[in-house]
């Protein structure tokens, strides 16, 4: 999961400000305002998960902090649409309403993948990078959801197997961060460790999204071309072969989301 990072550099603000043709007063003002409800929301909300993971503990159940961050993220989906900053398809999704003990893959273009799947995928817990944890916007919301960290090799595909095993979903981004070449960075392998470790199925999720907003390397304060206009589609379920290895598994699986996600910007 991608860190949601403020840049505290102001040249890059008045910078992105003053590109030719690309700035609107009051288009840059509801961008503004979508982004500072996000952050205001998730900084108090943060406390809260956290005091209560450490008073409460197992006694509330992950899926119930799952659903928590899920209502939050639709929030912020809604007041995103109300301003008029996104416009949303979805395709396929309400078929995985009862989906459990499953690895939930997708690309990832955008910082707001991971807002827009969460809201809108049936409870899942997200691999997410360590460092979120010192993120105190997103801290609280992840230890009370049990989110797995990407970062400690054997231990990583150990939690993802049990909590498989335990009939969670595991959302993963394969590239391990935003794409930088479209329509697709190569793909690291844990997902595929996991997936042929566990027998576990793999969905797909597509995110098509032709935007350079949130993308990498673009700043958070470049004023957007809105609405941004994603589309999530359900794309194949996979199933890791007998004597299929990891690295055999994640090729394939590679393959697979390049050429749908080619066909795709071929079609549009």
């Amino acid at each position: 999961m991608s860190s949601l990072r403020v840049s505290n550099s102001a040249n890059e603000m008045v910078g992105a400000c003053a590109r030719p043709g690309s700035f609107r007063p009051g288009r840059y003002l509801r961008q503004m305002l979508a982004t500072a409800y996000f952050f205001l929301v998730a900084i108090m909300a943060s406390p809260i998960f956290w005091l209560l993971h450490k008073l409460a503990g197992r006694r509330i159940a992950m899926q119930t902090g799952q659903k928590m961050i899920r209502k939050l993220f639709r929030s912020h989906i809604a007041v995103m649409k109300g301003l008029g900053m996104l416009r949303l398809e979805i395709q396929g999704m309400e078929g995985l309403r009862d989906l459990r003990g499953t690895i939930i893959v997708s690309n990832h273009p955008s910082l707001f993948d991971a807002v827009l799947l969460i809201g809108n995928l049936p409870p899942s817990a997200c691999v997410m990078r360590a460092d979120l944890l010192r993120n105190p916007a997103m801290c609280g919301g992840a230890l009370l959801a049990g989110y797995v960290t990407n970062d400690s090799g054997p231990a990583f595909v150990r939690q993802g197997i049990e909590k498989i095993r335990s009939g969670d979903n595991l959302l993963i981004f394969p590239e391990g961060t935003r794409t930088e070449n479209p329509p697709l960075n190569p793909f690291k392998h844990g997902f595929a460790m996991v997936a042929t470790h566990s027998r576990a199925a793999v969905q797909t999720v597509l995110i098509e999204y032709g935007g350079t907003h949130l993308a990498k390397g673009v700043s958070l304060f470049a004023p957007a071309d809105v609405p941004l206009h994603f589309r999530l589609r359900v794309g194949e379920r996979f199933q890791a072969l007998p004597d299929e290895t990891p690295r055999a598994f994640s090729r394939r699986m590679e393959t697979w989301f390049r050429e749908a996600l080619e066909t795709s910007e071929a079609r549009h």
